[in-house]
C-alpha cells in the first residue's frame, strides 16, 4: 500500500514534468498538435500501467513519454535516483547516461547529472568510472564541487587510500573548513601505516601535519606521545601530556599507562598530574578518579583513599566507583562481613561487565572497545568515553 502512494506521488510528478515539456515543446513549434498526440497515448498507457500494478512497466512508458528539456530535467534525475534505491542501477546508469548525452543541459543540470551518474558507478563497484567523473568534477568550478570532492574523498577513505584522501581531502578544506577533523585522521592513518614499516620519522612527519590541521586532534596527541616516548624524548612527552590534560581530559586514561611510566622514571608527579585533570570544571573519567584513589592509599593509606572515593562516587555514581569504594572496605572488615561484602563485589562485577565504555554520539552504536571511526556509522571522532552511570 505505501509503495503505491509512493508511486502516485511520483506518477503526479511525472504528469507536472510531461506537461510542462509538452508545454515548452509546444512554444518552441516542436510539437504541432496540442492533442490527441503520441506522447498523450503513452501518458495514458503508463496510468493504465499503473493502475494494473505495473509499475516498472508504467515507468518506462513514462520516461518515453517525457520530453527532455530543461524543465524537465530534475524529473528524470529523479525516476534514476529512484531505480538506483530500487537496486535496479543498471537502468538508473541508462537514464542518467541518455540525460548526460543530451546537448540543451544547462552547465548546473550536466554537473548534477553528472554526480549522480558517480554515485551510480559506485553503488555498482565501478570506481574508476566514478573517480574521473568526480576529479572532474572536483576540479571544475561548479557550485557542485564540494559534494563531489566528498564523495571522491569517500571512495578514498573505503579504499584505505589515504594519500589519494589527504590530496582530496586538503581540497575539500577549502570548501568545509570543518572537514579539518577527518584530514586529521588521515594523516593519523597514514602515521599508522610508516610504525607498521617502522619508520618513526615519517609517522613523526604524518602527526605533525595532522596537529597542524587540527590542532584538538586528541588520536595524533596520543600517538605523537607514544612515539615521543620511544625515542627517549622525555620533555616532548611531558608537554603532551600536559596538552591531552588540557584539552582532551576524557581521553587522559588512554594515557595513563605513559604517565605513570614517566612517574616510575621520575619525570612527573603523577598526583598532581591527576590532580589538575579532576579540578577542571567539566566531570572526570571513572578511570583518572580511581587512578588518584591509587596514588592516595600508596602514600596515606587506606582511609585517605576510601574518604576520597566516597566523596567523588558521591558526585557522580558509577558501577566502577562503587566496585572500587567496596574492594577498599574489603581490606578493614572481618571475615563474616568480607563474606557479604564478597557477594556484593561480584554482583557489580557483573554489572559491570555488562556496561559499555563508549558510545557513538551520532547512531548509538556501544562497545568496550575505543574506534576512532565508528564501525556502524564511520564517522569520526564520534566515539566518546561513557561517564557516570552510563559507564563501567
Amino acid at each position: 500500500m505505501q509503495e503505491l502512494v509512493f508511486l502516485g506521488l511520483f506518477v503526479a510528478a511525472l504528469a507536472i514534468g510531461w506537461f510542462l515539456g509538452r508545454r515548452e515543446a509546444i512554444k518552441v513549434g516542436f510539437m504541432l498538435q496540442p492533442h490527441g498526440s503520441a506522447i498523450d497515448r503513452q501518458y495514458f498507457i503508463g496510468l493504465n500501467y499503473l493502475l494494473n500494478e505495473q509499475p516498472d512497466e508504467a515507468i518506462e512508458t513514462f520516461i518515453r513519454a517525457l520530453e527532455v528539456n530543461p524543465e524537465t530535467v530534475e524529473t528524470h534525475i529523479a525516476i534514476g535516483k529512484l531505480f538506483c534505491q530500487r537496486g535496479d542501477v543498471e537502468r538508473a546508469i541508462k537514464v542518467h547516461q541518455n540525460l548526460l548525452a543530451r546537448p540543451n543541459l544547462t552547465a548546473e543540470q550536466a554537473d548534477r547529472v553528472q554526480l549522480e551518474l558517480a554515485r551510480d558507478y559506485l553503488v555498482v563497484g565501478m570506481h574508476s568510472r566514478a573517480e574521473r567523473l568526480l576529479e572532474e568534477l572536483g576540479r571544475s568550478s561548479s557550485s557542485l564541487r564540494g559534494e563531489a570532492l566528498g564523495d571522491l574523498v569517500t571512495v578514498y577513505e573505503q579504499q584505505r587510500e589515504w594519500a589519494e584522501a589527504v590530496e582530496v581531502g586538503l581540497r575539500l578544506l577549502r570548501e568545509r573548513p570543518a572537514f579539518a577533523v577527518v584530514l586529521a585522521h588521515y594523516y593519523c592513518e597514514q602515521a599508522e601505516d610508516a610504525l607498521q614499516s617502522r619508520d618513526i620519522n615519517l609517522a613523526q612527519r604524518h602527526l605533525q601535519a595532522a596537529l597542524k590541521i587540527d590542532t584538538g586532534s586528541t588520536r595524533a596527541l596520543l600517538t605523537l606521545a607514544e612515539l615521543e616516548e620511544r625515542q627517549g624524548h622525555t620533555r616532548a612527552v611531558l608537554k603532551l601530556l600536559q596538552r591531552i590534560a588540557i584539552e582532551s581530559p576524557d581521553f587522559v586514561p588512554q594515557i595513563l599507562p605513559l604517565a605513570k611510566r614517566c612517574a616510575d622514571n621520575g619525570d612527573l608527579d603523577l598526583a598532581a598530574y591527576l590532580d589538575k585533570v579532576l579540578e577542571r570544571p567539566e566531570p572526570p573519567m571513572l578511570q583518572t578518579v580511581l587512578a588518584r584513589s591509587e596514588e592516595l592509599q600508596r602514600h596515606e593509606g587506606d582511609v585517605s583513599a576510601q574518604r576520597f572515593l566516597l566523596t567523588w562516587v558521591q558526585q557522580q555514581p558509577s558501577i566502577g566507583g562503587t566496585l572500587a569504594l567496596v574492594k577498599l572496605q574489603m581490606r578493614d572488615v572481618g571475615q563474616m562481613e568480607e563474606g557479604h561484602m564478597g557477594v556484593i563485589r561480584q554482583l557489580l562485577e557483573s554489572l559491570q561487565q555488562q556496561r559499555p565504555q563508549y558510545r557513538c554520539e551520532s547512531c548509538g552504536f556501544a562497545g568496550q572497545k575505543l574506534y576512532w571511526q565508528c564501525p556502524t556509522c564511520h564517522g569520526w571522532s564520534s566515539i566518546r568515553p561513557l561517564k557516570g552511570y552510563e559507564a563501567v
